[in-house]
């Protein structure tokens, strides 16, 4: 009941957040940091209503200050409150009994600022109700489609024409920077999202959905509370072909440097979200402004079809740093086709070489042959340079400023060629500044009028063709499949945990019964070792078992490749006298195991839980080196084949590879246990598993740790 009223309440909520997509009215709850958002709202020209709730004060920026939020005409769609932690939460009460629609909460001194904020942080979600409430500690809202800011600060509110990107960003300071910065961006939404107490980042992406003008969302966090919700909001994204860009920050291994699981020392934050990425269609980025120029591409442009790019510069040099850097990014550069070379070398002059990239090293003017005033047969002849070899295409230059002299305008019909292949071919087309200040604000303008997408600065605009040919590439690979199944992310049972290892026998036990294959083994006392390896047959390995030790071999647990009665009894009483003092434990149990006689490559795979996130698999090389060789791929589960057989590639496992089904089979049965002990489940390792000479795989140690209470 307490699940199904949490999912009616985050409903509730959704829809009031709808509210700031088209406000009918802004109330700003304040004094004077509320003067910029009003500023800005003005002078944008918003249409709708306009007011101030200060019992200080008559007016503010022109407009009456009413006493009270209860005396509000009605309800706000859309609220700003720059008030107290402690006011901020009395007048969150107040809209919450009028039926306000999203509210923000700039203040800070919430859970940011340890245990007193964080009780005043529940506070803010209990009057809350049915409120969507962005914050607290955030920057707030803008809407610059409606010319709506409720923001804790003015800035510059550019119209972003009839579609344009959404950026939501857990730091208010890395929006900051792009609005009051970034010119000729069509921006339709800033969301600073700060503590996220109610409204997270889920929710924004899914009320961004709702709004037919966003082209493309960019998100950037550092934490994530809620996987699950983020999962299924990415993935309604991609199923509406709303890109989702990411950039995420705060990935650190600190926190898993001490970890009783090989899987839980080498798998961190980083490799996890990678794993949620390729799962949900999400493509990331590298910095804040590769963000902005991949949203500008995509907005302007849109998604290319796949990698192939045809490039024009006025610069052989620059050509030799593309050729470099496009391998790099994953990009093609297909030269153009032999009949339409052929037309090009006819047209253009005789010391332009046809290729790609083009160096269009065209004369200023002249009366013989095409120079760059000739935008109608540059046009012609970028239409053919990039027909059927090209998904976008992109012209690098910096232009000239405005001078007196025009010089700047010489370049005009080259960069407005690009419009016809836009209109000709129907591919996303840039013309990209190889420095950052390499087109000046109007000239960015023009050239999105014309539907073609002004980038800046040649390593981020490389990158945003780069990240936009993987959106595109994921759409095709992706098209119809349908939602993965949900993230294990429900907290494992207890309410005070503690671990209970499994040892060895134990753990192998527990698995072969999902069908992972095992040597024959058994866990004996000292005085039956020598006669059970002999039953079994030599060679033999011994292993101490105990559900205290982690790792056996460090210790001198393990000896391998025992041949007779003798050596088993030698190793028995080696391990009982090094590695009991070692661990300061007594030992006289041990298992003993048929050795793999043919093995061929040594992998582990692994299962480790992270509280957003839930469950993901890991795989790697094995062996006692395994965390020092860092050479292994994560995916979540539950098991998705595409996500699985991509991750086997990338570690250079591949079809042909012998063991490949045998491996497969391997994988399949953890995650079937797993998913079976999902509530309880902490970490696992089956380490190594060996793939042998006849296409086994054959797991030789397992450790499991699962979850239990005090």
């Amino acid at each position: 009941m307490h699940q199904a009223n949490d999912h009616d309440m985050r409903r509730r909520r959704r829809e009031n957040l709808k509210r700031m997509l088209r406000p009918r009215h802004i109330a700003y709850i304040g004094g004077g940091q509320t003067m910029g958002a009003i500023t800005a709202s003005q002078a944008r020209g918003f249409d709708g209503a306009l007011w101030v709730v200060n019992p200080l004060r008559d007016e503010i920026c022109g407009l009456k200050c009413y006493t009270s939020i209860e005396d509000l005409p009605e309800a706000p769609d859309l609220a700003l409150i720059a008030l107290s932690s402690e006011k901020s939460i009395e007048a969150v009460t107040a809209l919450a009994a009028m039926g306000a629609g999203c509210v923000v909460c700039m203040a800070d001194g919430f859970a940011e600022v340890g245990c007193d904020g964080a009780s005043l942080q529940q506070q803010l979600q209990q009057a809350a109700a049915d409120l969507a409430v962005i914050g607290p500690n955030c920057m707030g809202v803008l809407n610059l489609f409606e010319g709506a800011s409720a923001w804790g600060a003015g800035g510059h509110i550019e119209d972003p024409g009839r579609h344009g990107a959404a950026i939501i960003s857990q730091s208010g300071a890395f929006l900051f920077g792009i609005t009051n910065v970034e010119q000729g961006f069509p921006l339709g939404y800033a969301i600073s999202t700060g503590n996220q107490a109610v409204t997270d980042m889920a929710d924004c992406i899914e009320a961004m959905l709702m709004d037919e003008r966003v082209s493309a969302i960019g998100i950037y966090l550092e934490g994530l509370d809620d996987g699950k919700a983020l999962a299924n909001a990415c993935w309604h994204a991609f199923e509406k072909g709303i890109p989702i860009i990411a950039l995420k920050g705060g990935d650190t291994a600190e926190a898993e440097t001490v970890a009783i699981s090989h899987t839980s020392a080498m798998v961190v934050e980083r490799d996890l979200w990678q794993a949620f990425c390729e799962r949900y269609g999400i493509v990331e980025v590298s910095s804040p402004k590769a963000m902005v120029e991949t949203l500008k591409l995509l907005s302007v442009g849109g998604i290319p079809a796949g990698n192939r790019v045809s490039a024009i510069t006025v610069s052989g040099g620059l050509n030799s740093l593309i050729v470099a850097r496009a391998a790099n990014l994953g990009l093609r550069l297909e030269q153009p086709t032999a009949s339409n070379s052929n037309l090009l070398r006819s047209k253009m002059p005789q010391n332009i070489p046809v290729a790609n990239p083009l160096d269009l090293n065209l004369p200023w003017a002249s009366k013989v042959g095409m120079s760059l005033q000739d935008g109608d047969d540059i046009a012609e002849c970028l239409c053919r340079f990039t027909s059927e070899v090209a998904d976008a295409a992109v012209f690098f230059l910096d232009v000239p400023r405005p001078d007196a002299l025009g010089s700047d305008k010489d370049w005009y019909p080259g960069m407005e060629a690009m419009a016809a292949v836009k209109t000709s071919l129907g591919i996303p087309c840039a013309v990209a500044g190889i420095l950052p200040e390499g087109l000046v604000p109007d000239l960015r303008r023009h050239l999105i009028d014309l539907g073609i997408a002004p980038l800046l600065g040649f390593s981020d605009a490389m990158e945003a063709l780069s990240v936009a040919a993987r959106v595109g590439q994921l759409r095709h690979e992706r098209t119809g499949i349908s939602q993965p199944g949900e993230l294990l992310t429900d907290r494992i049972g207890g309410t005070a945990t503690r671990s209970i290892m499994l040892d060895e026998a134990e753990s192998k036990t527990a698995l072969r019964n999902y069908g992972l294959k095992t040597p024959v083994f058994n866990a004996v006392n000292a005085a039956q070792a020598a006669e059970y390896a002999a039953d079994i047959g030599f060679p033999v390995a011994l292993k101490l078992i105990s559900s205290s030790i982690s790792h056996k071999a460090r210790i001198g647990g393990v000896k391998l490749g025992l041949e007779s009665k003798t050596a088993v009894d030698g190793a028995v009483a080696e391990i009982i006298e090094s590695a009991g003092l070692a661990a300061g434990v007594e030992i006289d149990t041990f298992l003993i195991e048929r050795m793999v006689t043919d093995p061929c490559e040594e992998y582990i795979i692994g299962v480790k839980r992270q509280a957003a996130l839930g469950l993901a698999l890991m795989i790697g090389r094995g062996g006692s080196s395994v965390e020092s060789m860092k050479r292994f791929v994560t995916v979540l589960l539950p098991l998705v084949d595409t996500d699985l057989q991509m991750a086997l590639s990338n570690l250079g496992f591949e079809q042909i590879t012998p063991g490949y089904a045998a491996m497969l089979e391997a994988i399949r049965a953890v995650a079937a246990y797993a998913l079976d002990h999902a509530q309880v489940l902490q970490s696992l390792d089956v380490n190594p598993v060996m793939l042998s000479a006849t296409g086994e795989a054959i797991a030789t140690d397992a450790l499991i740790v699962l979850n239990g209470e005090n």
